[in-house]
């Protein structure tokens, strides 16, 4: 389902309006574009503060302001229920160069529990997290989320290939791959690249949620753990968190490879 993705996209260049997107759009997802009805259920709380994020760095060179059109975008289609409600999204990590839609959302790395009274919410989930410490922040540890309908399905296309499988055992035993050193190396890079997301992750919270995450023990996942909150640098995970981060940040082996597999399907079906 879906082409190959297009490399990510010139941080200098303009952003594409969202404006006569939908009929591209409604041809890979079966909806369109437009706004939704005034009573759709957000997708994340503090538009004010979304628009405002700033993390200080140049991790994600290409972030955009992530703005009320986005949000009735994402609210428009049925991957508005994946996307947690409790979220903050602060920027789009990257779009679509095609027409501007997110590709990419960077998320705030603790979000609301939810409430229990409103569990039975469509949307929300009695089991999610712990409800028991109320509406205190909780971790968060996927900063680069995956909001492309067609890409989505692309790449989870590859995990059936069984890609998943092939990249951990790639990292876990590279004295078993034709090349061990080029397989060593490749574990060694991604390490760096898992402690560069937790880095980037734990910079983005303010010295007030640090502060408070230290104090609750949420700085083990939130500053040590890597890409989706893994603890293992030589897990390979879902790999649309990985390529995510990949088109945020072109900092994942992983989503590289996935880039690289996209690129030769496309190839493929081109010729």
């Amino acid at each position: 389902m879906g082409g190959a993705a297009s490399a990510p996209e010139d941080p200098g260049a303009a952003v594409p309006s969202v404006d006569g997107a939908a009929t591209e759009v409604a041809s890979q997802t079966g909806r369109t574009d437009r706004v939704p009805p005034a009573d759709a259920k957000a997708v994340a709380a503090g538009a004010a503060d979304r628009r405002s994020f700033d993390a200080g760095d140049a991790y994600v060179t290409g972030a955009t302001p992530y703005t009320e059109r986005d949000e009735a975008w994402l609210r428009s289609g049925p991957l508005s229920k994946a996307l947690d409600p409790n979220l903050r999204v602060v920027r789009v990590a990257s779009r679509c160069p095609r027409n501007g839609t997110p590709r990419v959302l960077e998320c705030y790395p603790l979000r609301r529990t939810l409430r229990v009274a409103r569990s039975e919410t469509k949307g929300f989930s009695k089991h999610k997290w712990n409800p028991r410490v109320g509406d205190r922040p909780v971790p968060w540890p996927n900063t680069f989320w995956l909001c492309c309908p067609a890409l989505i399905a692309s790449v989870g296309a590859l995990e059936h290939c069984g890609l998943i499988k092939k990249h951990n055992a790639r990292f876990r035993d590279p004295d078993a791959e034709p090349d061990p050193a080029r397989a060593r190396a490749d574990a060694e890079r991604f390490a760096e690249q898992h402690a560069r997301y937790a880095s980037h992750r734990w910079r983005m919270l303010s010295l007030e949620d640090q502060t408070y995450a230290r104090r609750e023990g949420y700085d083990a996942i939130l500053e040590k753990c890597g890409v989706g909150g893994l603890r293992v640098p030589e897990q390979v995970k879902c790999l649309h968190l990985h390529y995510a981060h990949f088109l945020a940040t072109g900092d994942n082996l992983v989503g590289e490879w996935c880039q690289n597999a996209l690129d030769e399907k496309q190839a493929r079906d081109d010729s």
